[in-house]
């Protein structure tokens, strides 16, 4: 593999695959924009939804376990 190239035989490749790669993250990026943007607003419809059905919004988490009573023993 000790194969050499010229400057100039490898630097257009080399220019074309990073306008490739530009080009790539460019449409990468738009589409996490256009995601985030639809998460944005299905979490907001879903806090409307649940304020207008009285219910409360969940905690992150779930219910304090250590506030719980202990299981009752068994009487054998």
């Amino acid at each position: 593999m000790g194969t050499q190239i010229s400057v100039e035989d490898a630097f257009p490749v080399y220019q074309k695959r990073c306008g490739e790669l530009f080009d790539e993250s460019l449409l990468l990026r738009a589409q996490v924009g256009a995601l985030e943007r639809q998460l944005t607003a299905a979490q907001e419809e879903i806090e409307r939804l649940q304020q207008a059905a009285g219910e409360p919004t969940p905690v992150a988490g779930g219910p304090d376990l250590a506030a719980q009573p202990p299981y009752p023993e068994d009487e054998r």
